[in-house]
């Protein structure tokens, strides 16, 4: 197991139906050749059905969604597929953006993709920004701020020189607003930045409470 990474996963939020966890930085959504350990196969480890509709790459953190009965998948499935669950990140991008508001609409992997950021604060060479991708494409986030110029601090594998900035790659899925796919209620839920990124974050002039003003803060 990754040094750093906790035993017990944070949970966010939990009924019969789904459950919505705090993903440690390091620890993979899913097992892979090489990894045994992963946020499914401790799930699976609790409950007797868990069932995965989305992921987070290994190096980030934040809020990941799962189904706890075979009744949730059909709900959660159409969230994703008919952009109804809006997910929204928080991210230190090595370089200075010089919009305040921008839309990054670049292929990755040859298939659409695109990329809604908003500046949250500059300084030390560095943009606190939130980004909401209305497409998810694997790395889409990291891909396309290396395609902008601007690569994720701490991404080793798409920033260059924006890799070795800071120790993790600086990137955490803070907010998801989704109908739950039961019920039909809209939860709105919200993870705070980790501490391992609230220094480089208050560094480059990151608001203390990101995202409040949107409407994405209650806790289940």
């Amino acid at each position: 197991m990754p040094s750093g990474v906790a035993e017990v996963l944070r949970i966010v939020y939990e009924d019969e139906w789904i459950v919505v966890i705090d993903k440690p930085h390091g620890l993979p959504t899913q097992a892979s050749r090489g990894s045994t350990d992963s946020v499914f196969e401790r799930l699976r480890a609790r409950y007797p059905y868990v069932a995965l509709h989305h992921r987070l790459d290994t190096p980030a953190s934040g809020l990941i969604v799962f189904a706890l009965q075979r009744r949730a998948n059909a709900g959660l499935a159409a969230a994703f597929r008919e952009h109804l669950a809006r997910r929204r990140y928080l991210a230190i991008l090595s370089g200075l953006c010089p919009e305040s508001r921008w839309r990054w609409e670049r292929p990755v992997a040859e298939r659409p993709a695109r990329t809604d950021g908003l500046c949250l604060g500059k300084g030390e060479g560095c943009t606190a920004v939130q980004l909401s991708p209305h497409t998810g494409r694997r790395h889409q986030l990291r891909i396309h701020a290396a395609l902008a110029g601007t690569p994720i601090c701490g991404d080793r594998r798409h920033g260059g020189e924006a890799g070795r900035r800071w120790p993790r790659l600086a990137l955490h899925a803070h907010a998801l607003s989704l109908p739950h796919p039961v019920t039909r209620e809209l939860l709105s839920l919200s993870s705070p930045l980790p501490d391992d990124l609230i220094a480089l974050w208050r560094a480059v002039g990151g608001p203390t409470d990101p995202g409040d003003e949107r409407g994405m803060h209650r806790r289940g």
